[in-house]
């Protein structure tokens, strides 16, 4: 009985782990569907305002609106991308979960952001995994 409970047990930690992966996966996607819309009304609103003829003050408001909804999509797609999934360092191999500063003011390409360890105190490139351990 012992050993069904065992087997039983490592079968749905598992799957638990499985369906974080999963919901980690769908939530870096769900931040491409954020960020691109935000991004192409950024640009066609940055063109009404720069060639379409309107009062001046529009055009501030309408730029000032851009320039906000920018940063606020922004800071919300770095707190998706902190929260879902881990960062490896190359160093040492250590996978953690940044804090949300770390993670937004990290210069970074893609979802790859340069970065001290926690563990082993170097920097470097470290790349977004999905999973805790391989």
């Amino acid at each position: 009985m012992a050993e069904f409970y065992d087997k039983r047990a490592e079968e749905n930690l598992l799957a638990m782990k499985r369906e974080m992966e999963e919901k980690n996966g769908q939530l870096l996607r769900a931040e491409y569907w954020i960020v691109f819309p935000a991004v192409l009304a950024g640009f066609a609103l940055v063109f009404v305002a720069c060639f379409v003829s309107m009062p001046m003050w529009l055009r501030v408001v309408l730029l000032t609106f851009v320039l906000v909804m920018i940063f606020a999509v922004a800071f919300i797609a770095v707190g998706i991308e902190q929260k879902a999934g881990y960062y490896a360092c190359q160093k040492c191999g250590h996978r953690y979960v940044p804090t949300y500063w770390q993670t937004n003011l990290a210069p970074h390409t893609g979802r790859t952001r340069y970065m001290k360890c926690p563990k082993c105190g170097k920097r470097s490139w470290q790349r977004k995994v999905l999973a805790k351990e391989d």
